[in-house]
């Protein structure tokens, strides 16, 4: 089964050499834990070895000088990602709308960073919540068909909340849509010196792999 190279040696390892190239792989966890990181790591990868790819920024949290520190030669690599930065829900469905018709052989990696934020915020001054959800029900299965039919990696990273009854416990934001639409599952914790990675869903490897990790200049690194 293909691989795409996560652009982090023990993540790699941890995956069987990398993302599965044709299903969405959800990164999920608190603000700060390194959602944003693995995604620019991987996208700078798939850049480096002649693709393009595409970064949907829903926060407005891409800082051009992570980029700058993630690469050598990063104005290449900057000319090579497409970045869509939508500012509310409609916006980032007409983008999902878009992809549909313009990702070709050249493209090697979507990124969606994050998938809930618009979401929430749509949510929360919306009264059709049923629409809401049924709206991002369909982005979702927009993406799940790119990443079939291109035969490419889409990463998307997805905000938590407590669960209410076991407060050690947390839960996706948008449920099951994003359960059952994503192949392949990683939780990300923050701990006081260092951040944790649980696997937490995988169609060939076995749940609960883990691997503990720190962010630093050049990228991420292991910790042991």
């Amino acid at each position: 089964m293909a691989k795409i190279s996560t652009g982090i040696k023990f993540l790699d390892l941890l995956l069987n050499g990398g993302y599965d190239h044709d299903i969405i792989t959800t990164i999920y966890g608190p603000s700060g834990c390194g959602k944003t990181n693995l995604c620019l790591i991987a996208a700078v990868k798939v850049v480096e070895s002649g693709k393009k790819a595409i970064f949907i920024d829903t926060e407005g949290g891409i800082c051009v000088e992570r980029i700058k520190q993630l690469t050598k030669d990063y104005e290449p690599v900057l000319k090579n990602i497409v970045f869509f930065n939508p500012v509310n829900f409609i916006e980032q469905s007409e983008i999902f709308e878009t992809l549909r018709g313009m990702v070709n052989d050249s493209i090697g990696m979507i990124v969606v960073d994050s998938i809930s934020m618009l979401y929430r915020l749509e949510l929360g001054r919306s009264t059709e919540v049923y629409d809401v959800n049924a709206s991002l029900g369909r982005q979702i299965a927009y993406l799940v068909e790119i990443a079939r039919r291109k035969k490419i990696p889409v990463l998307i990273t997805n905000q938590v909340y407590s669960d209410f009854d076991n407060r050690d416990q947390v839960k996706m934001v948008g449920g099951d849509l994003l359960k059952y639409g994503s192949k392949c599952l990683i939780e990300l914790r923050a701990f006081a010196n260092c951040r944790g990675l649980i696997l937490r869903k995988h169609r060939s490897l076995p749940e609960g792999l883990e691997c503990k990790f720190k962010i630093i200049g050049e990228g991420i690194e292991e910790f042991k």
